[in-house]
């Protein structure tokens, strides 16, 4: 199956712009949830910066590791906000 997501870009203020192969986007705001444990290493504005689409995630590294968030869970938080 082909990646639905197409594109990931970090904006300002912990936003994160996602783009699909459909030629859909939305962003996210990421701001309260860099807060919390789950993505507490996204927190450094350097570290939330490498934001990349690689298939249906979007990955961000810190220097030594690389974290990955599925696009349907980032999708799943805005509904919460």
């Amino acid at each position: 199956m082909d990646s639905v997501l197409k594109a990931a870009r970090p904006l300002p203020d912990y936003r994160l712009e996602l783009a699909f192969q459909n030629g859909s986007t939305a962003i996210v705001n990421m701001r309260q949830r860099v807060r919390t444990l789950r993505f507490a290493r996204l927190a450094p504005a350097q570290v939330f910066a490498t934001a990349r689409a690689e298939g249906d995630k979007v990955v961000w590294q810190d220097g030594k590791t690389s974290f990955g968030v599925y696009c349907s869970e980032l999708l799943d938080a805005m509904l919460l906000d």
